[in-house]
């Protein structure tokens, strides 16, 4: 097991990115830099701000990936970090089709240009390419990490096409990384366009909710805690060039139910709050991810309940619902 002093989170102001900061600032002694290139959000979408004003061991920095790679190698260089954990993406599946230039710049370029300079610091216990069960395109139940890579969008070709250069690297020059893939993140402090999210407010707004393909897509969730676990134990136990999903056992659930389920809870009609729209082109039917190896090899294991968590989010949303009210419940592009 490898003991780390300090990390580098990039990306850091993601949802799963700020999820694992606060497991860092809570579960451990180590000190986080996180970096990313938008400044820090407000303090109810930071799932670590609570951790971060308790606490001297995080500094953030605002820089872009893209467009600041030299000030972070400097960065890298001042702090040696033990490990580089990468969240940095250009995500969102539907409009990858719209810039897919941009979503590769950032997922195959950026990934390229950083992990050319990473491999040369000797320093570096560990880098963690955080990934996507995209890249294996619709699956069938429960597939291992050997299953054949088959992406359908341009965000998941971009990401493969990252990740297919850091395996090059550990190859050949035992570059030090580690690869995760999670099935669907959710939980508390997640964007507001996301399904669960955006269902909840749609709700609470009286406004439809759009079901593309009827919501028959079948997806396992896994909450970001649960995911932030995980990643750690893949950091700190996981064997270099290794693939480690992170997935629930026996928990696929079609968009449909889980916009039904919360409708019942809300006391809404299920019928009368949503709208159904064909399916987007290349949109999977299917991730559905085996998770045995991360809990026989690691020890890992899901603690979330799905149920009780989308409860925690009803409150969430309800509890910060003067300021969530008020925000763009659909994906704002920022061009790379």
């Amino acid at each position: 097991m490898l003991n780390f002093e300090r990390i580098l989170v990039l990306g850091s102001n993601s949802f799963s990115a700020a999820h694992f900061i606060n497991y860092a600032l809570e579960k451990t002694d180590t000190s986080v830099i996180g970096c990313s290139r938008s400044p820090e959000y407000d303090e109810r979408f930071l799932a670590y701000a609570y951790k971060k004003s308790q606490s001297n061991r995080f500094a953030f920095h605002q820089l872009d990936l893209n467009k600041e790679l030299i000030q972070i190698l400097e960065l890298v260089d001042d702090q040696k970090p033990d490990f580089v954990i990468n969240f940095a993406a250009q995500g969102e599946v539907r409009n990858s089709w719209k810039w897919p230039e941009q979503w590769f710049e950032t997922n195959c370029m950026g990934v390229v240009r950083l992990t050319e300079g990473l491999r040369k610091r000797e320093f570096l216990k560990r880098y963690i390419a955080v990934s996507t069960p995209e890249v294996y395109g619709s699956t069938g139940i429960d597939i291992a990490e050997s299953r054949n890579y088959q992406p359908s969008t341009p965000y998941a070709a971009s990401k493969l096409a990252g990740e297919l250069h850091v395996e090059t690297l550990v190859k050949r020059y035992d570059f030090p990384a580690v690869f995760t893939r999670a099935a669907n993140v959710y939980g508390i402090h997640q964007q507001l366009y996301r399904i669960i999210p955006r269902t909840i407010i749609y709700l609470k707004l009286g406004r439809k909710i759009t079901l593309h393909g009827g919501g028959q897509a079948e997806r396992a969730f896994i909450h970001a805690r649960d995911v932030a676990d995980a990643t750690w134990q893949a950091a700190t136990k996981g064997e270099s060039g290794e693939t480690y999903h992170i997935a629930p056992k026996g928990e696929l659930r079609s968009i449909r139910s889980v916009v039904s389920m919360i409708c019942d809870i809300l006391g809404t009609d299920f019928e009368n709050a949503v709208e159904m729209q064909d399916e987007n082109y290349g949109q999977d039917a299917r991730f559905s991810l085996d998770s045995s190896k991360i809990s026989q090899e690691l020890g890992w294991k899901p603690k979330e309940k799905f149920e009780e968590a989308i409860d925690e989010m009803i409150a969430w949303i309800t509890d910060n619902w003067e300021l969530i009210s008020q925000q763009p419940l659909d994906y704002q592009h920022i061009p790379s």
